[in-house]
Protein backbone atom coordinates (compact mmCIF):
# COMPACT_ATOMS: atom_id res chain seq x y z
CA UNK A 1 0.00 0.00 0.00
CA UNK A 2 1.02 3.69 -0.49
CA UNK A 3 -0.32 7.36 0.35
CA UNK A 4 -3.32 7.88 -1.59
CA UNK A 5 -4.77 11.58 -2.51
CA UNK A 6 -8.63 11.40 -1.87
CA UNK A 7 -11.32 13.33 -2.73
CA UNK A 8 -14.25 14.19 -0.42
CA UNK A 9 -17.78 13.61 -2.15
CA UNK A 10 -19.09 15.69 0.13
CA UNK A 11 -16.78 19.40 -0.19
CA UNK A 12 -15.15 18.63 -3.18
CA UNK A 13 -11.64 19.39 -1.19
CA UNK A 14 -8.43 16.53 -1.67
CA UNK A 15 -7.27 14.98 1.45
CA UNK A 16 -4.11 12.23 1.18
CA UNK A 17 -4.96 9.19 3.40
CA UNK A 18 -1.91 7.60 5.10
CA UNK A 19 -0.76 3.97 3.82
CA UNK A 20 -1.27 3.32 7.83
CA UNK A 21 -4.99 4.81 8.74
CA UNK A 22 -7.17 2.15 8.79
CA UNK A 23 -10.28 2.52 6.41
CA UNK A 24 -12.65 3.11 9.54
CA UNK A 25 -10.72 5.96 10.46
CA UNK A 26 -10.01 7.90 6.76
CA UNK A 27 -12.16 11.18 6.76
CA UNK A 28 -11.99 14.38 5.16
CA UNK A 29 -9.82 17.29 7.04
CA UNK A 30 -12.37 19.80 5.86
CA UNK A 31 -15.75 18.67 6.44
CA UNK A 32 -15.04 15.92 8.27
CA UNK A 33 -16.88 13.58 6.21
CA UNK A 34 -16.10 9.64 5.95
CA UNK A 35 -13.96 8.82 3.16
CA UNK A 36 -13.41 5.52 1.40
CA UNK A 37 -10.66 4.60 -0.27
CA UNK A 38 -10.20 3.30 -3.82
CA UNK A 39 -10.92 -0.23 -5.17
CA UNK A 40 -7.71 -1.83 -5.87
CA UNK A 41 -6.64 -1.59 -10.12
CA UNK A 42 -6.74 -4.95 -11.38
CA UNK A 43 -4.77 -5.72 -14.36
CA UNK A 44 -6.86 -6.29 -17.40
CA UNK A 45 -5.84 -9.74 -18.73
CA UNK A 46 -4.85 -9.44 -23.12
CA UNK A 47 -8.33 -11.04 -24.74
CA UNK A 48 -7.68 -13.62 -27.56
CA UNK A 49 -9.59 -12.81 -30.96
CA UNK A 50 -12.19 -15.66 -31.61
CA UNK A 51 -12.37 -16.63 -34.56
CA UNK A 52 -13.22 -19.83 -36.95
CA UNK A 53 -10.36 -22.55 -37.66
CA UNK A 54 -9.99 -21.90 -41.31
CA UNK A 55 -9.59 -24.74 -44.06
CA UNK A 56 -6.29 -23.35 -45.01
CA UNK A 57 -4.79 -23.84 -40.92
CA UNK A 58 -6.30 -27.21 -40.15
CA UNK A 59 -4.01 -30.60 -40.48
CA UNK A 60 -6.34 -32.16 -43.20
CA UNK A 61 -5.74 -29.25 -45.71
CA UNK A 62 -1.69 -29.41 -44.57
CA UNK A 63 -1.99 -33.39 -45.56
CA UNK A 64 -3.97 -32.91 -48.93
CA UNK A 65 -1.33 -30.22 -49.80
CA UNK A 66 1.26 -32.50 -49.11
CA UNK A 67 -0.12 -34.98 -51.73
CA UNK A 68 -1.33 -37.88 -49.35
CA UNK A 69 -4.67 -37.88 -50.94
CA UNK A 70 -5.95 -41.05 -48.68
CA UNK A 71 -4.71 -40.09 -45.51
CA UNK A 72 -6.81 -36.60 -46.55
CA UNK A 73 -9.80 -38.53 -47.13
CA UNK A 74 -9.78 -40.08 -43.20
CA UNK A 75 -9.45 -36.88 -41.88
CA UNK A 76 -11.82 -34.92 -43.50
CA UNK A 77 -14.41 -37.49 -43.03
CA UNK A 78 -13.94 -37.39 -39.41
CA UNK A 79 -14.22 -33.28 -39.93
CA UNK A 80 -17.67 -33.85 -40.81
CA UNK A 81 -18.39 -36.29 -38.77
CA UNK A 82 -18.13 -33.57 -36.01
CA UNK A 83 -19.53 -30.63 -38.72
CA UNK A 84 -21.68 -32.17 -41.16
CA UNK A 85 -22.41 -28.65 -42.48
CA UNK A 86 -18.26 -27.90 -42.90
CA UNK A 87 -17.51 -26.01 -46.01
CA UNK A 88 -14.32 -26.52 -45.94
CA UNK A 89 -14.24 -30.18 -44.79
CA UNK A 90 -16.61 -31.20 -48.06
CA UNK A 91 -14.41 -28.84 -50.16
CA UNK A 92 -11.36 -30.59 -48.99
CA UNK A 93 -13.08 -34.04 -48.87
CA UNK A 94 -13.97 -33.52 -52.60
CA UNK A 95 -10.27 -32.53 -53.15
CA UNK A 96 -8.89 -35.99 -52.18
CA UNK A 97 -11.84 -37.98 -54.13
CA UNK A 98 -10.10 -35.56 -57.22
CA UNK A 99 -6.43 -36.52 -55.97
CA UNK A 100 -7.51 -40.46 -55.66
CA UNK A 101 -9.02 -40.19 -59.54
CA UNK A 102 -12.53 -40.92 -58.23
CA UNK A 103 -14.21 -37.96 -60.09
CA UNK A 104 -17.32 -39.48 -59.83
CA UNK A 105 -17.06 -38.78 -56.20
CA UNK A 106 -15.31 -36.10 -55.93
CA UNK A 107 -18.24 -34.33 -58.08
CA UNK A 108 -21.30 -35.33 -55.62
CA UNK A 109 -18.88 -34.02 -52.48
CA UNK A 110 -18.35 -30.69 -54.37
CA UNK A 111 -21.55 -30.05 -55.34
CA UNK A 112 -23.03 -30.40 -51.52
CA UNK A 113 -21.27 -27.00 -51.30
CA UNK A 114 -21.69 -25.64 -54.88
CA UNK A 115 -23.14 -25.78 -58.19
CA UNK A 116 -22.15 -24.20 -61.49
CA UNK A 117 -24.18 -24.69 -64.68
CA UNK A 118 -22.68 -24.81 -68.30
CA UNK A 119 -19.63 -27.33 -67.48
CA UNK A 120 -17.98 -29.25 -70.32
CA UNK A 121 -19.71 -32.52 -70.99
CA UNK A 122 -16.73 -34.17 -69.26
CA UNK A 123 -16.71 -35.56 -65.55
CA UNK A 124 -13.25 -34.99 -65.14
CA UNK A 125 -13.28 -31.80 -66.71
CA UNK A 126 -15.89 -31.04 -64.43
CA UNK A 127 -14.16 -31.65 -61.44
CA UNK A 128 -11.46 -29.63 -62.37
CA UNK A 129 -13.48 -26.81 -62.26
CA UNK A 130 -14.54 -27.08 -58.71
CA UNK A 131 -10.89 -28.76 -57.53
CA UNK A 132 -9.85 -25.20 -58.51
CA UNK A 133 -12.63 -23.11 -56.86
CA UNK A 134 -11.82 -25.38 -53.24
CA UNK A 135 -7.92 -24.86 -53.56
CA UNK A 136 -8.70 -21.03 -53.88
CA UNK A 137 -10.37 -21.66 -50.76
CA UNK A 138 -7.87 -23.29 -49.14
CA UNK A 139 -5.63 -20.70 -50.28
CA UNK A 140 -7.90 -17.99 -48.67
CA UNK A 141 -8.56 -16.27 -51.75
CA UNK A 142 -12.41 -14.06 -51.72
CA UNK A 143 -13.20 -14.24 -55.26
CA UNK A 144 -12.61 -18.09 -57.08
CA UNK A 145 -13.10 -17.40 -60.57
CA UNK A 146 -12.54 -20.07 -63.55
CA UNK A 147 -12.89 -19.40 -67.54
CA UNK A 148 -12.57 -20.90 -70.47
CA UNK A 149 -11.84 -20.99 -74.64
CA UNK A 150 -12.82 -23.28 -77.16
CA UNK A 151 -13.00 -23.09 -81.08
CA UNK A 152 -12.45 -26.08 -83.75
CA UNK A 153 -14.64 -27.39 -86.81
CA UNK A 154 -17.74 -29.09 -87.61
CA UNK A 155 -20.38 -30.19 -89.78
CA UNK A 156 -24.34 -30.25 -90.05
CA UNK A 157 -26.61 -32.54 -92.11
CA UNK A 158 -30.44 -31.96 -92.13
CA UNK A 159 -31.73 -35.34 -92.29
CA UNK A 160 -34.83 -36.83 -93.93
CA UNK A 161 -38.32 -36.18 -92.18
CA UNK A 162 -41.43 -35.67 -93.73
CA UNK A 163 -40.94 -31.76 -93.43
CA UNK A 164 -37.97 -32.70 -96.13
CA UNK A 165 -40.25 -34.37 -97.85
CA UNK A 166 -42.73 -31.49 -98.16
CA UNK A 167 -40.23 -28.66 -98.45
CA UNK A 168 -37.55 -30.36 -99.60
CA UNK A 169 -33.58 -30.04 -98.08
CA UNK A 170 -32.85 -33.45 -96.87
CA UNK A 171 -29.21 -34.19 -97.22
CA UNK A 172 -27.83 -30.96 -97.31
CA UNK A 173 -24.35 -30.56 -95.19
CA UNK A 174 -22.80 -27.32 -94.25
CA UNK A 175 -19.63 -26.75 -92.49
CA UNK A 176 -19.95 -24.39 -89.43
CA UNK A 177 -17.75 -22.88 -87.24
CA UNK A 178 -18.00 -23.19 -83.10
CA UNK A 179 -16.47 -20.65 -80.66
CA UNK A 180 -17.46 -20.94 -76.82
CA UNK A 181 -16.60 -18.54 -74.13
CA UNK A 182 -17.50 -18.02 -70.85
CA UNK A 183 -16.29 -18.47 -67.07
CA UNK A 184 -17.86 -18.26 -63.41
CA UNK A 185 -16.81 -17.42 -60.14
CA UNK A 186 -17.43 -18.39 -56.29
CA UNK A 187 -17.30 -16.16 -53.52
CA UNK A 188 -18.29 -16.98 -49.43
CA UNK A 189 -20.58 -14.43 -48.09
CA UNK A 190 -20.77 -16.12 -44.96
CA UNK A 191 -19.30 -19.42 -42.97
CA UNK A 192 -22.03 -21.65 -44.71
CA UNK A 193 -23.22 -19.48 -47.44
CA UNK A 194 -21.80 -19.07 -51.09
CA UNK A 195 -22.31 -16.82 -53.83
CA UNK A 196 -22.22 -18.41 -57.33
CA UNK A 197 -22.60 -17.98 -61.02
CA UNK A 198 -21.41 -18.56 -64.64
CA UNK A 199 -21.53 -17.06 -68.10
CA UNK A 200 -21.21 -18.88 -71.34
CA UNK A 201 -21.26 -17.45 -74.86
CA UNK A 202 -21.87 -19.84 -77.14
CA UNK A 203 -21.40 -19.32 -81.72
CA UNK A 204 -21.64 -21.10 -84.91
CA UNK A 205 -20.41 -19.44 -88.36
CA UNK A 206 -22.17 -21.50 -91.02
CA UNK A 207 -21.01 -21.60 -94.65
CA UNK A 208 -24.17 -21.29 -96.26
CA UNK A 209 -24.89 -17.68 -96.59
CA UNK A 210 -29.15 -18.79 -96.34
CA UNK A 211 -28.62 -20.33 -93.18
CA UNK A 212 -28.64 -18.14 -89.82
CA UNK A 213 -25.54 -17.66 -87.50
CA UNK A 214 -26.68 -19.10 -83.68
CA UNK A 215 -25.73 -16.72 -81.02
CA UNK A 216 -26.65 -17.85 -77.84
CA UNK A 217 -25.61 -16.10 -74.24
CA UNK A 218 -26.38 -17.71 -70.85
CA UNK A 219 -26.01 -16.72 -67.53
CA UNK A 220 -26.47 -17.93 -64.14
CA UNK A 221 -26.52 -16.36 -60.64
CA UNK A 222 -27.10 -17.95 -56.97
CA UNK A 223 -26.75 -18.39 -53.62
CA UNK A 224 -26.08 -22.00 -52.36
CA UNK A 225 -25.08 -23.74 -48.75
CA UNK A 226 -24.77 -26.98 -47.32
CA UNK A 227 -27.59 -28.77 -45.00
CA UNK A 228 -25.36 -31.36 -43.33
CA UNK A 229 -24.65 -33.86 -46.38
CA UNK A 230 -27.38 -31.83 -48.61
CA UNK A 231 -27.51 -28.27 -50.33
CA UNK A 232 -30.06 -25.79 -50.78
CA UNK A 233 -28.86 -23.35 -53.94
CA UNK A 234 -31.81 -20.42 -55.01
CA UNK A 235 -31.20 -18.02 -57.59
CA UNK A 236 -31.90 -16.45 -60.75
CA UNK A 237 -30.95 -17.68 -65.02
CA UNK A 238 -31.43 -16.20 -68.18
CA UNK A 239 -30.54 -16.75 -72.15
CA UNK A 240 -29.94 -14.32 -74.70
CA UNK A 241 -30.20 -16.04 -78.26
CA UNK A 242 -30.19 -14.69 -81.86
CA UNK A 243 -33.28 -15.48 -84.15
CA UNK A 244 -32.21 -14.07 -87.45
CA UNK A 245 -33.19 -11.27 -89.02
CA UNK A 246 -31.74 -8.58 -86.22
CA UNK A 247 -34.10 -10.64 -83.60
CA UNK A 248 -33.59 -12.24 -80.30
CA UNK A 249 -35.30 -14.69 -77.93
CA UNK A 250 -35.18 -13.32 -74.06
CA UNK A 251 -35.35 -16.25 -71.38
CA UNK A 252 -34.77 -15.38 -67.78
CA UNK A 253 -36.35 -16.70 -64.34
CA UNK A 254 -36.05 -17.67 -61.04
CA UNK A 255 -35.16 -21.23 -59.71
CA UNK A 256 -34.43 -23.16 -56.84
CA UNK A 257 -32.95 -26.67 -55.87
CA UNK A 258 -32.73 -29.14 -52.91
CA UNK A 259 -29.72 -31.35 -53.28
CA UNK A 260 -29.91 -34.94 -51.19
CA UNK A 261 -26.80 -36.71 -50.33
CA UNK A 262 -26.76 -40.38 -49.62
CA UNK A 263 -23.06 -41.36 -49.17
CA UNK A 264 -20.35 -40.67 -51.33
CA UNK A 265 -22.09 -42.93 -54.61
CA UNK A 266 -25.07 -41.35 -54.50
CA UNK A 267 -27.24 -37.81 -55.00
CA UNK A 268 -30.81 -36.88 -55.61
CA UNK A 269 -31.86 -33.51 -56.78
CA UNK A 270 -35.06 -32.00 -56.88
CA UNK A 271 -35.78 -28.35 -58.44
CA UNK A 272 -38.46 -25.96 -59.74
CA UNK A 273 -38.21 -23.10 -61.93
CA UNK A 274 -40.49 -20.03 -63.34
CA UNK A 275 -39.39 -18.30 -66.24
CA UNK A 276 -40.54 -16.21 -69.02
CA UNK A 277 -39.63 -16.71 -72.94
CA UNK A 278 -40.15 -13.67 -74.89
CA UNK A 279 -39.90 -12.86 -78.38
CA UNK A 280 -39.20 -9.72 -80.30
CA UNK A 281 -42.08 -7.73 -82.15
CA UNK A 282 -42.60 -9.02 -85.47
CA UNK A 283 -43.49 -12.59 -86.88
CA UNK A 284 -42.35 -14.27 -83.68
CA UNK A 285 -43.73 -12.73 -81.03
CA UNK A 286 -46.40 -15.26 -80.64
CA UNK A 287 -44.25 -17.46 -79.00
CA UNK A 288 -44.09 -15.76 -76.26
CA UNK A 289 -44.94 -17.81 -73.39
CA UNK A 290 -44.29 -18.12 -69.94
CA UNK A 291 -43.20 -21.46 -68.27
CA UNK A 292 -43.06 -23.51 -64.93
CA UNK A 293 -40.91 -26.52 -64.41
CA UNK A 294 -39.99 -29.46 -61.77
CA UNK A 295 -37.35 -31.28 -62.05
CA UNK A 296 -35.70 -34.54 -60.19
CA UNK A 297 -32.49 -36.52 -61.39
CA UNK A 298 -30.22 -38.92 -59.26
CA UNK A 299 -26.60 -39.68 -59.68
CA UNK A 300 -25.02 -42.49 -59.14
CA UNK A 301 -21.05 -43.15 -58.96
CA UNK A 302 -19.62 -46.63 -59.68
CA UNK A 303 -16.13 -47.69 -60.82
CA UNK A 304 -14.37 -46.60 -58.08
CA UNK A 305 -15.41 -43.07 -58.41
CA UNK A 306 -15.04 -43.73 -62.34
CA UNK A 307 -17.82 -43.60 -63.98
CA UNK A 308 -21.30 -41.48 -63.29
CA UNK A 309 -24.38 -42.45 -63.92
CA UNK A 310 -27.09 -40.00 -64.41
CA UNK A 311 -31.35 -40.32 -64.71
CA UNK A 312 -33.48 -37.39 -64.47
CA UNK A 313 -37.08 -36.67 -65.51
CA UNK A 314 -39.16 -33.05 -65.91
CA UNK A 315 -42.70 -31.86 -65.93
CA UNK A 316 -43.30 -28.45 -68.07
CA UNK A 317 -45.73 -26.66 -68.76
CA UNK A 318 -46.10 -23.40 -70.73
CA UNK A 319 -48.86 -21.03 -71.39
CA UNK A 320 -48.86 -19.13 -74.23
CA UNK A 321 -49.36 -15.01 -73.54
CA UNK A 322 -49.14 -13.64 -77.05
CA UNK A 323 -51.50 -16.42 -78.74
CA UNK A 324 -49.34 -18.60 -80.15
CA UNK A 325 -51.30 -20.93 -82.59
CA UNK A 326 -50.71 -23.97 -80.61
CA UNK A 327 -52.18 -22.90 -77.70
CA UNK A 328 -50.83 -23.83 -73.96
CA UNK A 329 -48.73 -26.82 -73.89
CA UNK A 330 -48.06 -29.64 -71.38
CA UNK A 331 -44.81 -31.27 -71.27
CA UNK A 332 -43.15 -34.76 -69.93
CA UNK A 333 -39.46 -35.52 -70.14
CA UNK A 334 -36.82 -37.94 -69.30
CA UNK A 335 -32.96 -38.04 -69.59
CA UNK A 336 -29.73 -39.82 -68.49
CA UNK A 337 -26.20 -39.70 -69.09
CA UNK A 338 -23.09 -42.10 -68.54
CA UNK A 339 -19.57 -40.76 -68.34
CA UNK A 340 -16.26 -42.97 -67.72
CA UNK A 341 -12.63 -41.59 -66.64
CA UNK A 342 -10.48 -44.00 -68.55
CA UNK A 343 -7.29 -42.48 -67.07
CA UNK A 344 -6.66 -38.97 -65.91
CA UNK A 345 -6.11 -37.91 -69.26
CA UNK A 346 -9.18 -39.69 -71.43
CA UNK A 347 -12.64 -39.47 -70.75
CA UNK A 348 -15.67 -40.49 -72.51
CA UNK A 349 -18.91 -39.39 -72.52
CA UNK A 350 -22.97 -40.23 -73.46
CA UNK A 351 -26.13 -38.59 -73.43
CA UNK A 352 -29.65 -38.81 -74.36
CA UNK A 353 -32.95 -36.84 -73.84
CA UNK A 354 -37.09 -37.36 -74.45
CA UNK A 355 -39.65 -34.93 -74.43
CA UNK A 356 -43.44 -35.52 -75.44
CA UNK A 357 -45.23 -31.59 -75.79
CA UNK A 358 -48.84 -31.43 -75.86
CA UNK A 359 -50.34 -28.81 -77.16
CA UNK A 360 -54.17 -27.60 -76.62
CA UNK A 361 -55.45 -25.89 -79.40
CA UNK A 362 -55.68 -26.75 -83.34
CA UNK A 363 -53.31 -25.60 -85.68
CA UNK A 364 -55.59 -23.12 -88.06
CA UNK A 365 -52.68 -22.25 -90.57
CA UNK A 366 -51.61 -25.36 -92.19
CA UNK A 367 -55.08 -26.16 -93.79
CA UNK A 368 -58.47 -24.38 -94.27
CA UNK A 369 -60.40 -27.71 -94.21
CA UNK A 370 -62.09 -28.37 -90.72
CA UNK A 371 -62.04 -32.15 -91.17
CA UNK A 372 -58.09 -31.99 -91.25
CA UNK A 373 -57.35 -29.29 -88.12
CA UNK A 374 -55.01 -31.54 -85.46
CA UNK A 375 -54.15 -30.37 -81.72
CA UNK A 376 -50.18 -30.65 -82.22
CA UNK A 377 -48.19 -33.25 -80.36
CA UNK A 378 -44.49 -33.75 -80.42
CA UNK A 379 -41.62 -36.82 -79.70
CA UNK A 380 -37.75 -35.22 -79.61
CA UNK A 381 -35.07 -37.22 -79.15
CA UNK A 382 -31.80 -36.25 -78.90
CA UNK A 383 -28.74 -38.67 -78.47
CA UNK A 384 -25.40 -37.58 -78.42
CA UNK A 385 -21.79 -39.04 -77.18
CA UNK A 386 -17.91 -37.86 -77.40
CA UNK A 387 -14.43 -38.09 -75.90
CA UNK A 388 -12.31 -35.76 -74.40
CA UNK A 389 -8.08 -36.23 -74.60
CA UNK A 390 -6.53 -34.18 -72.26
CA UNK A 391 -2.79 -32.68 -72.56
CA UNK A 392 -1.05 -29.75 -71.27
CA UNK A 393 -1.76 -27.34 -68.43
CA UNK A 394 -5.68 -27.06 -68.86
CA UNK A 395 -5.37 -28.45 -72.58
CA UNK A 396 -8.20 -30.52 -74.38
CA UNK A 397 -9.71 -32.12 -77.78
CA UNK A 398 -12.96 -32.87 -78.05
CA UNK A 399 -14.95 -34.80 -80.94
CA UNK A 400 -18.41 -35.16 -80.56
CA UNK A 401 -21.99 -36.22 -82.40
CA UNK A 402 -25.14 -35.15 -81.76
CA UNK A 403 -28.36 -36.52 -83.49
CA UNK A 404 -31.64 -34.67 -83.23
CA UNK A 405 -35.19 -36.11 -84.75
CA UNK A 406 -38.03 -34.24 -83.51
CA UNK A 407 -41.21 -36.20 -84.69
CA UNK A 408 -44.55 -34.54 -84.74
CA UNK A 409 -48.60 -35.42 -85.98
CA UNK A 410 -47.89 -31.69 -87.94
CA UNK A 411 -45.97 -33.47 -90.87
CA UNK A 412 -44.27 -29.57 -91.53
CA UNK A 413 -42.97 -29.46 -88.14
CA UNK A 414 -40.95 -32.79 -88.21
CA UNK A 415 -37.13 -32.45 -87.93
CA UNK A 416 -33.83 -34.25 -88.41
CA UNK A 417 -30.40 -33.66 -88.05
CA UNK A 418 -26.71 -34.42 -87.50
CA UNK A 419 -23.89 -32.93 -86.22
CA UNK A 420 -20.52 -33.62 -85.69
CA UNK A 421 -17.35 -31.40 -84.39
CA UNK A 422 -13.85 -31.05 -83.06
CA UNK A 423 -13.02 -28.53 -80.66
CA UNK A 424 -10.17 -27.43 -78.85
CA UNK A 425 -10.56 -26.27 -75.13
CA UNK A 426 -8.40 -24.16 -72.73
CA UNK A 427 -8.79 -23.86 -69.39
CA UNK A 428 -7.60 -20.89 -66.97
Amino acid sequence: MADVELKCPSCGKSTTGSEFVTDDALQCRTCSAKLSRPAPKTEEKPRHKVTRRTYEDTEESKVVAAGQAAEAKALFERALAADPSSVGAHLGLGRAYYALGEYARARIEFETVLQYDNLPNDLRGQTEIYDRAAADYAAGRIWRPFYYAETGIGNYRQNTSSSTAIFGGAGNYDTFLPIRVGGGWNRSMTERHSFNGTLDYRFRSYDDSDRRNDSDLRWNVNVSRPVDDDRLRMGMRGRTSYRGDGQYRNDWGVFADYRIGLGENDQVTIGGEVRERRYPRGPLRSRTRDIAELTGSWTHSLANGRTSLTLAGQLTQEWATQDRPDGDASMWGVNGGIDHSFSDALDGFFWWSYINESYDDERPDFTTDPNLLQVRNDDVWNFGGGLVWGFGSGWSVRPTIEYNWEDSNVAALAYSSTEMWITVRKSF
